[in-house]
C-alpha cells in the first residue's frame, strides 16, 4: 500500500512539473526566430512584438536582449523604407533604429561570445553603418530644404558619416544579410566609398575602390574621377549623370 502511495506521488509530481514547464514562457530564441520570420514577410509590427517579448521575458543585458535589439533595429529601419508617404515617420523610425542598434552595441562588450555567432555580430555593425548613413542623408536633405549653413548640424552630419565608415570596417568579405541578399559585403564597401566622398576624403575613396577591384570601364581611377567611377559601378557600367 505504501509503495502504491509513493508511486502515485511520483506520478503526480511529474505531471505537475510537466504542466509547469508547458505554462512557462518560451525561451527567447523562439521569439527571436518568430520576429525574423515576421520581418521576412514585411510584417514589421508583428516582428517588433516578438522581439519585445524576447526582451520582456529575459534578463536585462542578456544575449536575448542583444539579439532582440539587433532585430528591432533592422525592423525599424526597413519599416522606415516602407513609409515613403511620410517623411516625418521615416525620420522617426530611422532614429529609433539607431537607438536599438546602439543598445545592442552597448551590451556587446559584456557578452560571452558563445551567446551569438559572427554573422549576428556583423548584422549589428552593418545595421549601424546603414542607419548612420541614412540618418546623415536625411539631415543633409533637411539642411538643404531649410537653406541653412548650421555649423553644428553640418558637424553632426559628418560625424554620422564617419561613424558609418568606422562600423563598416567590421564587415568581412563573406557577409550577406540573411534576410535580404541585396545587402552584402560589396554593397557595404560601395556605401563606404560614397561616405568617404561625402566627407571629402577622396584619397580613401580611391584607395578602397582600387583595393576591392571595382571596374571604372577602362577609365583612370583618381580623385578627379572617383565620383564618376562610383556612379558607373553602382549603375552597372553606365553612369546616367556623366553628361553623355
Amino acid at each position: 500500500m505504501i509503495k502504491k502511495i509513493k508511486l502515485i506521488i511520483i506520478i503526480f509530481s511529474f505531471g505537475c512539473n510537466a504542466l509547469l514547464e508547458e505554462s512557462t514562457p518560451l525561451k527567447g530564441d523562439f521569439y527571436i526566430q518568430d520576429g525574423w520570420l515576421a520581418f521576412s514577410s514585411s510584417e514589421y509590427e508583428e516582428a517588433t512584438k516578438h522581439f519585445n517579448t524576447a526582451i520582456e521575458t529575459n534578463g536585462e543585458g542578456s544575449g536575448f536582449h542583444f539579439l532582440s535589439f539587433i532585430g528591432k533595429g533592422w525592423t525599424q529601419f526597413y519599416q522606415a523604407k516602407s513609409k515613403n508617404d511620410s517623411i516625418n515617420v521615416q525620420i522617426e523610425l530611422i532614429e529609433l533604429s539607431g537607438v536599438y542598434f546602439s543598445k545592442a552595441l552597448g551590451i556587446l562588450s559584456e557578452l560571452d561570445s558563445n551567446l551569438y555567432n559572427e554573422n549576428e555580430r556583423i548584422d549589428l555593425f552593418v545595421g549601424l553603418s546603414l542607419q548612420r548613413t541614412y540618418s546623415a542623408k536625411q539631415k543633409s536633405v533637411n539642411m538643404i530644404l531649410w537653406e541653412t549653413n548650421n555649423i553644428e548640424l553640418s558637424n553632426k552630419i559628418n560625424q554620422l558619416y564617419e561613424e558609418a565608415i568606422s562600423y563598416s570596417l567590421e564587415v568581412n568579405e563573406s557577409y550577406v544579410f540573411k534576410y535580404d541578399s541585396d545587402i552584402s559585403f560589396e554593397n557595404i564597401i560601395l556605401l563606404r566609398i560614397e561616405n568617404y566622398i561625402l566627407i571629402g576624403d577622396f584619397e580613401s575613396a580611391v584607395s578602397d575602390y582600387k583595393k576591392y577591384g571595382f571596374d571604372c570601364v577602362g577609365n583612370e581611377i583618381n580623385i578627379d574621377t572617383i565620383v564618376e567611377c562610383l556612379c558607373i559601378t553602382i549603375n552597372d557600367g553606365i553612369c546616367p549623370f556623366n553628361g553623355d
